[in-house]
Formats: C-alpha cells, structure tokens, sequence
C-alpha cells in the first residue's frame, strides 16, 4: 500500500495559527461505535465554541477551530506491496480533518482533532469511507520560568522524527517513511526543557510501528522515552526508546498452552536528527529493534533509517528527497502455533516537488521507486515497484470562513 494514502504524528498546537503535521498491512479497522463516539466527540469538541461570551478579540485568541482537507491522485504498479494501491489502477483519496483547541484556564489547555477519510482499498475489499476521532487530549503548562508540560487523552506516538510532521501541509513529499505507521494511542506524556536540553517520558497504550512487522497490535501499557540537546540554532540531535506488548488478542489461538499474547515484547531505540539553515532542512532517523517471537529461541532483530533534506527555492517553490532503507522482521503465525520471524529488506527513494499556490494551499507531486533484497525465490511475492501522486493539501480557518471580516 502506498504510504501517502494514510494521513496521518504533529499535533497542531493550541497556541499557533499552523500546526507541524516488506508487507505493510492496513491499520485496525475502526468499529462502528468507534464511528460514531468520534463524530459525536468532534461534534461536541466542536459545538463549545458558540458557548464563549460574546465576541471579544481577546477571548477569540484562546480559541481556534480550524480544518485540513487533503486530495491525492495516485497511479502505481500492480505488485510492489509496499507502493501498489487498488490493483495499480489509477485512482484517488481524499481526507478532511477538523480540530478544535483553546485555554479555558490559565495553563490549561484542550485539543480534539477528528477525521474523515476515503481511501483506496485494499487488495479485495471495498472502499468504505473512514471516521475516527484522532485525537483529545487535555494539556497543562506550567507558569513562570520551568518549562515544563503535560498531556494526557489520546494523541500521536510521541517519538520519533516523522510524527510532528505526517500531516500533508507539513510532509514535504506525499508519501512516508517506509517504516512509518500512524498510530494514536491513549496515554501521559510529560516534556520539560532545561537550556539546551529538552526531555520526554510518556505511558502509551500503543506499541511503536509494530503493524509493520505483526498482525494488528492490542492495548497495553509500554513507557516511551526521548531526549534531545540543541547545540545550535537549527540543529538537534535526539534520541528514544520504547519497550512493550506488540501482538494482540487475535493471535491468541496461535500461541503455545501457557502463553500470552502480553509475553512477547517489542524493543526499539533510535536516533534522529534535524538541521537547516536558511533555505535548506534535513532531518534523518536510525532505530533499531527486537522482537520475541512466539516459539522461537532467538529474538528477531531489525534496522530502518531514512535521510530527508529539503530546500525551498522561493516562499511559494521547493524540492525534496527521501531515501530510506528497511531491514525488518516479518513476524507472522503460519499454521497451528507455528511463527516465522525472517527479515526482509527494502530500500526506497522519494522525489517531489511542490509549490504554494496560496498561503495555505500547497500542490505537490512526488515519484517513488522501491527495491527489494530478498530470495530469488521471493523475487515473485515481493517484486520492486514504483508510484506517482499528486496532492493537494488546505489548510483553513472555519471562523474565519463563516465569519464576516471586521
């Protein structure tokens, strides 16, 4: 599946106008009560707005209720199965997302982000359009000179480089890394900064990509770490862990008498990083990571990393590359309680170009190559391939577009 079509780790935050934004299965479908609690959560989120007094350009400074709405138009290869969507028939996607956030004390602060989306199907399913309630969360930040903030509700996976920026007026290219899977677990996240340094300790319900390598993951509680120093303007280095649960109940009937599906564990630590300098950014990512694997002495290890730069030529054009390479463990039960937990290995680079038609509208299109290190064996599951898109991303104010200017 091409990973452009899944939207997706940042949180717009309250205070600012914009926000930040092998065999890959599809996320957990959503259930139908999931459905409707996050229509009707949005909604709610959505209708406190008409309960603010009475207009006061102060008091319309501590709310927003704004949107992002998104269309791409993709055309793939037939087999690659990392790129090729509906067949390798040309086709297209669309997704709207609405967030409302404010301050309703001094220091606290409320976000809620809810979606609708239609994509393209899987291999042998129908297109189904798509509602889930994405994130809410509440936030505390401390007064005076600490710096220091909490979070808690559900939110984006807390580490890693791609997640303050997967949304598509934030993503320079229109796919994501190939490693990358959107997850929005319910948990606590604490951040503090101290000079150069910045920290995070967060207790999520979520594992870290793990729909990449196993079947769809179950809840269950798993710290997640990161910590970061600024040497410089425009230069971070960083680094995270995770360690938890990464199956789920579904694979209980494949697991050994005695076993759990809570047993297994996932370990990830990584490292990233960001620069940029004028017209020029770069960010890059390494993880590392080890699976127990049900029936099997030895863990399963893996490796990702990509490299992104970008460079914006003018305050409307720019360019950029993704090269990324992914040698991970494909854990799977094959029949009765028997697992395989081999790697396999791809590499893919990304393309694009895109440009601001207005402010808040921006065009891109991107071209994109993978290629596979398997078995000649394999050469026929897993062929390279290849994929274009194009997207169209808005990003808008709903006050600002009911409401008459002063």
């Amino acid at each position: 599946m091409y990973s452009g079509t899944r939207s997706t780790k940042s949180a717009p935050r309250p205070e600012p106008r914009r926000r930040p934004q092998g065999v890959r299965p599809r996320p957990q479908s959503r259930r139908p009560l999931l459905r409707r609690l996050g229509l009707a959560a949005t909604t709610a989120a959505l209708g406190l707005l008409p309960l603010a007094p009475p207009a006061r350009a102060a008091q319309e400074e501590r709310w927003l209720l704004q949107g992002l709405a998104d269309f791409a138009w993709l055309d793939t290869d037939p087999g690659s199965r990392l790129l090729s969507v509906d067949g390798g028939d040309a086709t297209g996607s669309g997704a709207l997302r609405l967030w409302a956030a404010g301050e309703f004390a001094p220091g606290f602060q409320g976000f809620v982000m809810g979606a609708y989306a239609n994509r393209p199907p899987e291999e042998g399913e129908e297109r189904e359009p798509d509602t889930d309630l994405e994130q809410a969360y509440l936030r505390y930040t401390a007064p005076g000179r600490a710096r220091l903030m909490i979070e808690a509700g559900r939110m984006v996976t807390p580490v890693g480089d791609f997640s303050p920026r997967y949304l598509p007026d934030q993503n320079p290219l229109v796919g994501t890394p190939s490693d990358y899977s959107v997850t929005y677990p319910e948990g606590v996240k604490v951040v503090g900064w101290v000079k150069r340094f910045d920290m995070m300790a967060a207790a999520v319900n979520r594992p870290l990509n793990a729909e990449w390598y196993a079947l769809p993951s179950g809840k269950a509680a798993r710290p997640m770490l990161s910590a970061g120093y600024s040497p410089a303007t425009g230069l971070r280095f960083g680094a995270f862990a995770t360690e938890g649960p990464y199956l789920g109940e579904e694979v209980s009937t494949s697991l050994a008498p005695g076993d759990d599906w809570q047993d297994f564990h996932q370990t990830v630590t990584g490292f990233e990083m960001r620069y940029s300098i004028a017209h020029f950014e770069l960010h890059g990512q390494y993880a590392y990571s080890r699976y127990e694997v049900p029936g099997h002495d030895r863990d399963s290890r893996g490796r990702a990393w990509y490299v992104e730069p970008r460079y914006t030529f003018s305050p409307r054009f720019f360019a950029a590359v993704r090269v990324a390479n992914n040698d991970y463990p494909y854990i799977r039960p094959i029949y009765g309680t028997t697992w395989i937990g081999g790697n396999s290995q791809v590499a893919d680079i990304e393309a694009g170009v895109g440009v601001r038609v207005l402010p808040d509208l921006t065009l891109k299109v991107s071209y994109r190559k993978d290629k596979w290190t398997v078995d000649e064996s394999l050469k026929s599951i897993l062929p390279d391939g290849h994929a274009f898109a194009a997207q169209l991303a808005y990003h808008f104010d709903v006050r600002g577009l009911v409401q008459r200017p002063n």
